[in-house]
């Protein structure tokens, strides 16, 4: 009986598109620029959420500060944030505009049509250039290499594809050129979102979202920026390779307390834990 090969570790296989993901990283860190475009960061959140989404944006705050950011945060309106929760969030970033909309979690065409709804509103008031980007509560930062790379990169969509082996841009974190949305929206207006859907399996935000940029044929730049908590466990911790690796930690798991965990036992000062604290436990 013939023996069957070893299968190829992920890692090997991934390995010629890292190599790739950092010559192309590198080459646009280096590359100067006069403009700088502004972050359009949208969030779909709620009253049970809030705990991460403020841990998000918080640590948007400590690692990214040094680039333009407007947040939108767009509130479910079965399972609103409390006033008390927006003021806090408020506070921490000043001019955060938090909007009530249906619910939006990206499963199915309806909450689907609802993101891209959101996604065209905020491009409406962006150049061209600027960036919308996509944030899900449960990812933060840990630096702003991710950041800078889209602001130099002349991609129409830019997005983490390691952890699905550069299928799809991966949900959690991705970014599109505001210009690019506008298109995409359009297409959403005269054809029915249905039909278009019919074309993936599962009908996904993610999946969609690239699916979208494909079919309108603008530029995609799948890369390797979003850690997830498997690769955190293999690590034993956020270490200074991983810093370098990636960009930010997407917390794809039920019990999302460890993110706020690690956040605090990662990321921040002694002096700071019980400050954060005592914000998240707001009701």
């Amino acid at each position: 009986m013939r023996k069957s090969l070893p299968s190829m570790p992920i890692r090997v296989k991934q390995f010629p598109n890292f190599v790739k993901h950092i010559f192309i990283r590198t080459i646009l860190l280096l590359q100067n620029t006069h403009s700088q475009p502004t972050f359009h960061l949208c969030y779909f959140s709620c009253n049970s959420y809030f705990k991460y989404l403020y841990c998000s944006l918080h640590s948007l705050l400590k690692f990214s500060s040094n680039h333009n950011f407007k947040i939108y945060v767009f509130n479910d309106n079965e399972q609103p944030l409390s006033d008390a929760q927006i003021l806090s969030i408020q506070n921490l970033i000043p001019g955060t505009k938090v909007i009530p909309w249906p619910k939006s979690m990206g499963w199915g065409a309806n909450q689907i049509k609802t993101i891209w709804q959101a996604y065209g509103e905020v491009a409406e008031h962006a150049l061209d250039n600027d960036i919308v980007a996509r944030v899900d509560s449960d990812v933060f930062f840990f630096n702003d290499i991710i950041f800078r790379a889209v602001a130099k990169s002349d991609a129409d969509l830019i997005g983490d594809g390691h952890y699905v082996n550069f299928e799809y841009t991966q949900g959690g974190c991705y970014f599109f050129r505001a210009d690019a949305i506008k298109k995409i929206v359009k297409l959403l207006a005269t054809e029915n979102i249905e039909n278009l859907l019919s074309e993936i399996e599962p009908i996904v935000e993610d999946i969609a979202a690239h699916h979208f940029a494909r079919h309108l044929k603008l530029k995609i730049w799948l890369t390797w920026f979003m850690m997830f908590p498997d690769e955190l466990r293999n690590a034993g911790g956020i270490t200074k390779w991983m810093n370098w690796k990636f960009s930010c930690l997407h917390f794809v798991m039920k019990n999302k307390k460890a993110m706020l965990t690690t956040y605090q036992n990662e990321l921040l000062q002694i002096q700071e834990i019980d400050s954060f604290s005592k914000i998240i436990n707001t009701e």
